[in-house]
């Protein structure tokens, strides 16, 4: 059956291109494929490109598509509250100095995206390569589909999940299949940092509590009791998440078009008809 509106979520993570494509309306399973990638952007966009042209459409010619960017595509930093920035691209220059700070790195060539928050309270900011956005909006007009949102995939789980964020201090640690991001809140967004994370299909609390301390020891920041833990890419039971002084509370997946388990196929290699 040929639907008038499809929406297409896409995910990139280290290693695949996630896409979802399902009927803006209504109750039917989206279709979902996986295609590999190598970490070079040129091969990303090769992929997202295959996948979507093997993608239903519909009638009106008024696709949409969202997009999810994960790690190492997407970078984050906290930036502490200042009086003196009162307008958008005040903020960004702020978190353009910090983020070359923490990560060492020029980041003339970043595009960078500050959340809004309470008046007083640090803000969460992520950046990603501005070339690939541009490709990106490129390959949305190419396919003819209308791109409506790019977020980082932590900005995504804290969105899904804030109203379960509660207490005056905890982490939200966000699993991927080869990096995990944890954030500190205390009255507001403290620090974040990336690690390098060995994907468990049945994690360990224990292993989960000590990756979490690590990352507090490199942020030179508290030493959480209350962590919820959000991932799409592992199952999460709380019973499987038991540690001794910390408690890890699973929230569930990303977004509800990527939550797990998935039957995610592996796409075929089409023809292409162009070259982004």
């Amino acid at each position: 059956m040929s639907h008038s509106w499809i929406n297409h979520h896409a995910w990139f993570s280290r290693r695949h291109i996630l896409l979802a494509s399902g009927p803006a309306f209504g109750k039917a399973l989206p279709q979902r494929r996986r295609a590999p990638i190598e970490q070079s952007t040129e091969s990303a966009i090769t992929r997202l490109q295959q996948l979507l042209a093997q993608s239903p459409r519909g009638r009106f010619g008024i696709d949409t598509l969202q997009l999810m960017i994960g790690a190492p595509w997407v970078r984050y930093t906290v930036l502490p509250w200042q009086d003196n920035l009162k307008r958008d691209a005040d903020w960004q220059g702020y978190a353009r100095v910090l983020l070359g700070q923490q990560y060492g790195v020029g980041t003339e060539t970043w595009r960078i995206q500050v959340a809004e928050g309470v008046y007083g309270r640090p803000r969460l900011a992520a950046a990603m390569d501005q070339g690939l956005y541009q490709t990106l909006v490129e390959l949305a007009k190419t396919q003819k589909v209308r791109l409506t949102h790019c977020e980082p995939l932590l900005t995504a789980a804290i969105n899904r999940h804030h109203k379960a964020l509660k207490g005056k201090e905890f982490v939200l640690l966000l699993i991927e299949a080869e990096h995990s991001t944890c954030v500190f809140w205390r009255s507001g967004w403290r620090a974040s940092v990336t690690l390098p994370f060995a994907l468990n299909p049945r994690p360990d609390g224990e292993a989960l509590a000590a990756l979490v301390r690590d990352a507090a020891m490199l942020v030179s920041d508290f030493m959480p009791r209350q962590v919820y833990v959000v991932s799409s890419d592992i199952q999460l039971q709380a019973a499987d998440l038991q540690s001794e002084g910390m408690t890890l509370q699973p929230l569930g997946g990303v977004h509800p078009r990527f939550a797990w388990p998935a039957d995610w196929r592996e796409a075929a290699e089409p023809v292409l008809a162009g070259q982004v």
